[in-house]
């Protein structure tokens, strides 16, 4: 494997607190070294990062591919185009597949068909068999196939001693359990958060969201770790804080278009904007991304969900929830969270890399760190530019497109080896 340096670029490394311009030398795949000035070695290819941002490779720990059996909206295959055009060189997947991610030979066949995408595709598995809450999928034989993580995302496992059992187990397996706080119950056929004047739409209370945040805190206060998944309110995300204060081992997430957007940016008529948590109040992206900034939240994930076109055309009301995330995630967060001075480039470091690295137990990723894998996401500041119309993904559910942002990948690197560069997938 060809050596590759890189020069001149702002390296933002959150395991050491870096954040200077220094050189990186990548050897066999791995960084072999970090310095102020590195010569190339014989050989060694060179790219030029002056004006760029280095960051770790991005992690997203919330992705959908649909494979298998949703494909016209999403294969393995274009899921890791997209993840390399959005920045993105390692994803967790979730089960809600078709059939369901909750069997060892069917966990086994995928990571198999995934082993040779140039992104690092891990695989969580449905803590319940065929995600349908009523009995403990085989957690240790699913941990032994391979999967990083449990959930059964898309779902809330709603039975409370069958939830506390699971992470029980996922405790003693040491593997995170994610959840899907919402109880369907109490969202009913909602699809939005507030009923918009004109608009004949139900709404989902914010109560379905808050009363499983409590449950699940309770159930890690006693049983073991949990992390929520996509947090969209103020109550949510001032539960966790407390929790955690508490000694609670919780953690938390949250995606892009929870503070970004509120629900008074919501157009009743395009169904690009219904997803599950819908988007919530000005007050509630406020405290987002406080929560965000003080460290309360972990993770950013983009909860990417590909439709086909035709299925969202059904309207509000009909359509699937759910939006596609990958390719936007850098420029959101450059530009809402360090351009807007919410955070310094090291937390957002922290919270697309080294965070969720550590929540999946990915040893060797999430820092730029001699040793570590070089997978490494290069953002260029000054690059600005609307968001597509379509995208690498087979689907364009975005709620963003024709979007101003700044702050898009130049390249992306995985494994040593550019899958990335010039706006192209090149691997």
């Amino acid at each position: 494997m060809p050596q590759l340096l890189l020069k001149n670029g702002l390296v933002i490394d959150p395991a050491s607190g870096l954040e200077a311009k220094r050189d990186l030398l990548i050897e066999a795949g791995r960084i072999a070294s970090l310095s102020a000035k590195i010569s190339p070695p014989p050989g060694c290819a060179v790219f030029d990062a002056a004006g760029l941002w280095v960051f770790p490779g991005f992690i997203d720990m919330h992705v959908h591919a649909r494979e298998p059996g949703a494909e016209k909206a999403e294969t393995l295959a274009s899921a890791a185009r997209a993840a390399a055009a959005g920045g993105v060189t390692s994803a967790l997947l979730m089960p809600n597949t078709s059939p369901p991610m909750a069997t060892a030979a069917l966990l086994k066949k995928y990571r198999a068909r995934a082993a040779g995408l140039p992104v690092n595709f891990y695989f969580s598995a449905a803590i319940t068999a065929g995600r349908a809450g009523k009995r403990l999928s085989g957690l240790a034989g699913l941990k032994k196939a391979g999967a990083l993580a449990f959930t059964d995302d898309g779902a809330c496992l709603e039975d409370g001693g069958l939830f506390r059992r699971a992470v029980k187990t996922a405790a003693r397996l040491r593997l995170p359990l994610l959840d899907h706080p919402e109880l369907s119950g109490l969202s009913g056929a909602g699809v939005l958060n507030r009923r918009v004047p004109g608009f004949r739409l139900p709404a989902i209370g914010s109560e379905s969201e808050v009363f499983a945040v409590l449950r699940d805190i309770m159930a890690a206060a006693d049983c073991g770790p949990v992390h929520l998944q996509h947090l969209s309110l103020s109550a949510s995300v001032g539960a966790l804080r407390a929790a955690k204060a508490a000694g609670v081992p919780v953690t938390g997430e949250t995606c892009p278009h929870y503070f970004t957007l509120s629900d008074r940016d919501l157009d009743p008529r395009d169904a690009n904007f219904k997803m599950k948590p819908p988007l919530r109040s000005p007050a509630d992206r406020t405290a987002v991304l406080k929560a965000l900034a003080d460290g309360t939240i972990d993770v950013i994930a983009t909860d990417h969900a590909p439709h086909e076109r035709f299925l969202k055309a059904k309207g509000f009301l009909k359509a699937p929830f759910g939006v596609i995330g990958l390719e936007t995630l850098a420029p959101l967060c450059v530009t809402e969270l360090v351009f807007n001075n919410r955070m310094p480039k090291l937390r957002l470091a922290r919270l697309l890399s080294a965070n969720p690295a550590r929540l999946l137990g990915l040893r060797r990723k999430g820092a730029l760190t001699p040793g570590f894998d070089a997978d490494i996401t290069i953002l260029d500041p000054r690059a600005e530019h609307r968001v597509p119309e379509r995208f690498f993904s087979l689907s364009s559910n975005s709620p963003f497109k024709g979007r101003r942002l700044k702050g898009w990948p130049s390249a992306v690197i995985s494994r040593g080896i550019f899958i990335f560069k010039d706006g192209r997938v090149i691997c």
